[in-house]
């Protein structure tokens, strides 16, 4: 019952869940309130890591989820037991690259660049690096985790090109590689991301957007 979520820079936390039983109401106990951190990018046998730890249980139906800040929301846990009821309060996790003093990157699109992509496309931003190198970007698939893992988490490193703070960065190819939709758009000045911008990938090909044109039907927040 752990919740794993993706990092801005290709890393993954895995967080909460229980050390002994398995899914389901009041099947669970020992909860692991330690936070470990998976990097594929370090040798086979030494990508796990201890990161911080928490006092409140999540258990079956917690979820995290990823912020525009790169830090983590976490919430929820269904009752397992007396010690271990319904839980209502949310934490937010930070990931070290917001705890190691360094200042974020910054981004800005421009206007064409805003909104929708298309596959292939090329869009530009400008940049600020405080470490003056070289920007890498992240795309980041709007999901959720819970049960596990979201298998509709999804990440790309495109393409990217710049002439002083001027840079132009490739959308991802074909639908084949990257699945319409939202993506959270992070710039990297080494580990440590920007804020990030959504852009939506490949448009709106199931025509979500469109509601029934009807007197009887009415949108969803729309009263």
């Amino acid at each position: 019952m752990t919740n794993m979520v993706n990092l801005p820079d290709g890393r993954f936390v895995i967080m909460g869940g229980a050390k002994q039983g398995h899914a389901g109401f009041g099947l669970a106990q020992d909860p692991n309130n330690q936070a470990v951190l998976y990097d594929p990018s370090k040798p086979l046998h030494a990508r796990m890591s201890l990161m911080g730890t928490t006092d409140i249980a999540r258990m079956y139906h917690s979820e995290t989820i990823l912020l525009p800040d790169g830090s983590v929301m976490v919430t929820g846990s269904d009752p397992q037991d007396n010690l271990n009821p319904q839980e209502y309060r949310m934490e937010r996790f930070s990931p070290d690259y917001m705890q190691n003093g360094r200042p974020k990157p910054s981004f800005s699109l421009a206007s064409g660049a805003r909104g929708d992509w298309s596959y292939g496309g090329s869009y530009s931003f400008s940049v600020n690096m405080p470490s003056g190198g070289t920007p890498r970007v992240s795309l980041m698939g709007a999901v959720s985790a819970t049960h596990g893992a979201s298998m509709g988490q999804r990440q790309y490193f495109p393409a990217v090109s710049c002439g002083g703070n001027q840079c132009t960065v490739t959308a991802p190819p074909t639908p084949e590689i990257c699945v319409p939709g939202w993506y959270q758009m992070f710039v990297l000045d080494g580990p440590t991301p920007s804020m990030g911008q959504w852009v939506r990938i490949g448009g709106d090909p199931a025509d979500t957007g469109s509601w029934p044109n009807t007197k009887s039907f009415h949108p969803p927040g729309r009263g």
